[in-house]
């Protein structure tokens, strides 16, 4: 902050602490630019015309995707919050023609409730699609297997804490539609 803008805002450069943090926005400081040009001024108390001082400010979206990214990250990749993840789920489909049946039907049941869902059909390895997911960082992974369909379970891993938990298709639906 120059001398001059510290001398505006009344204060003394020496007592301020220098501290570390992300800019998300910006504000700017527009005086009575405009409104001088736009002939617009207010009367104060003792009938005087006075300026009208401006000012407005701008928060930077690619900006706030950095914050994010920088907050809310560890060493596998990103980890969303649940109340900004582009989407809630994201859907491994691992096996053959069940698994795959199995899958395309829980995407359409999931998207019919409101779920957003990220579905990896890729014919990817298992460890590819589990390391993607991670680093993508949506709120929750299921995976579908063939083993997993013989079982009757889905298995669901919070991103966040890595905790996984096998569900039966109810339960799994029950959970999402409550987070």
């Amino acid at each position: 902050m120059n001398d001059e803008n510290l001398a505006k805002l009344g204060l003394n450069k020496a007592s301020l602490v220098e501290k570390r943090g992300s800019e998300a926005g910006n504000t700017f400081h527009l005086e009575s630019k405009y409104t001088d040009a736009l002939d617009v001024y207010y009367t104060d108390e003792d009938g005087s015309k006075k300026s009208i001082i401006m000012g407005c400010y701008g928060i930077g979206i690619s900006r706030l995707m950095g914050i994010i990214a920088e907050i809310f990250s560890d060493d596998k990749g990103l980890a969303w919050p649940e109340s900004i993840a582009p989407f809630k789920v994201y859907l491994v489909r691992i096996g053959g023609d069940e698994a795959v049946k199995c899958a395309d039907g829980l995407y359409d049941e999931l998207i019919s409730k409101g779920i957003e869902v990220l579905y990896d059909d890729r014919d990817a390895h298992p460890g590819q699609k589990f390391t993607d997911s991670e680093l993508i960082g949506v709120p929750y992974r299921i995976t579908i297997s063939d083993r997993m369909i013989n079982d009757n379970t889905y298995e669901i891993v919070e991103r966040k804490t890595g905790q996984k938990n096998l569900l039966t298709r109810q339960q799994l639906l029950d959970k999402l539609v409550k987070l």
